[in-house]
């Protein structure tokens, strides 16, 4: 028989039970069946946790910062408004308006607030204009992000997501894509990207910080209330070109019909927004509780023609596409389809919008809706 512990304040606590409910809680938690990491225990206790998000007025990080606020982190949104907008701020988000170009404004953030973790948007994008002006890209995606990071390993803030893309690839040699394809950026922007990846290996070796960086395929979509999307100036998305033709009754050009797929039109890799920025919150996650540096493809692993788009456009509007077929753009490779084992298997992730229906049917309710605010 097992003497009950002794209450040695007169109080009624019982020690013995109390030891052995937490010994039970203890062993539930090591065999996996209490998991703190996708579990609300978990979200309680990033009620304190204040994230940085740079680039947060956005197309994707205005919506990354929402689910961040959703899920009850704090959050503090640096952006310039070179391609975001203020609309797309979150009101319940801290705000300043700076240009990472600018150390001592990075320097202010940093001593202003006390961050646990970094998720780096900010940067230029497109493929076709860092061939024309190489310089910019180098400037915005590198050193900028270097003024970011002097600022986090100075004020140990160890913890990062970068935004990188699947053109650190360059031309793919098999599909799907995986992590361990050969990286050969065939554009400025993908080198720019990849530049940023292995700055980050060494300042992990180094200062420790640590590292997740994901390679986007084709985010696409808006958010599923329809209020955040895609309103980039010059925009150079296929799906939200062909929907705006749709809206504006103007013709679409659809770049090249000769290449070697089925219907001769490229194939790419199409993720919904919502999922991309989940991908964002597990990395977080995996971050906060101990993962290593580290790079993860985000894609569903299912490819769509332009010809796919454009039918399926049409379908969701019901409107016929005025579309005229013009030469291929240099450098658009004939297929882009990730191989997403690894960030299913390491993180959890799975989508739950991947079929381009659901992508097409948000990002239209976005384009009628707020594009033209946007805009103004």
């Amino acid at each position: 028989m097992v003497k009950k512990a002794k209450d040695c304040c007169n109080c009624g606590f019982d020690l013995f039970s109390f030891g052995n409910a937490f010994v039970s809680f203890l062993d539930f938690f090591h065999r996996g069946e209490i998991n703190l990491v996708r579990s609300g225990l978990y979200f309680a206790i990033d009620n304190i946790m204040k994230i940085l998000v740079t680039g947060g007025a956005g197309y994707i990080g205005s919506i990354m910062t929402k689910q961040l606020l959703d899920k009850g982190f704090k959050v503090v949104v640096v952006d310039n408004f070179s391609n975001g907008h203020r609309q797309a701020v979150d009101k319940r988000a801290n705000f300043e308006k700076i240009d990472l170009a600018d150390k001592k404004a990075v320097q202010k953030v940093f001593e202003k607030h006390q961050f646990e973790a970094v998720i780096h948007f900010a940067g230029v994008i497109s493929m076709g204009e860092s061939m024309e002006n190489p310089a910019k890209y180098f400037y915005t995606n590198v050193f900028n992000a270097l003024n970011v990071f002097e600022e986090m390993v100075k004020h140990k803030v160890l913890k990062l997501i970068f935004s990188s893309t699947a053109g650190v690839y360059g031309s793919p040699q098999e599909i799907p894509i995986s992590e361990e394809h050969p990286k050969n950026p065939t554009n400025p922007y993908g080198e720019s990207k990849l530049m940023v990846e292995r700055i980050l290996f060494w300042y992990d070796n180094i200062y420790g910080l640590r590292s997740i960086s994901l390679r986007y395929f084709n985010a696409a979509g808006a958010s599923l209330d329809g209020k955040l999307g895609e309103a980039h100036q010059p925009e150079t998305h296929i799906i939200p070109l062909a929907l705006r033709a749709a809206l504006l009754n103007q013709r679409f050009e659809l770049y090249g019909d000769d290449y070697p797929t089925a219907d001769g039109t490229c194939i790419r890799d199409y993720v919904h927004v919502e999922d991309l920025c989940q991908a964002h919150l597990l990395a977080l996650q995996a971050l906060l509780t101990g993962h290593k540096t580290d790079y993860y493809n985000v894609g569903t692993g299912k490819g769509y023609s332009n010809k796919e788009v454009i039918r399926m456009v049409e379908k969701v509007t019901g409107k016929k596409l005025k579309v005229k077929v013009s030469k291929r753009r240099l450098g658009d490779a004939a297929e882009l389809v990730a191989d997403p084992t690894k960030i299913k298997k390491e993180l959890g992730w799975q989508p739950q919008y991947p079929d381009l229906e659901t992508i097409v049917k948000t990002a239209w309710r976005w384009q009628k809706t707020y594009t033209p605010t946007y805009q103004k």
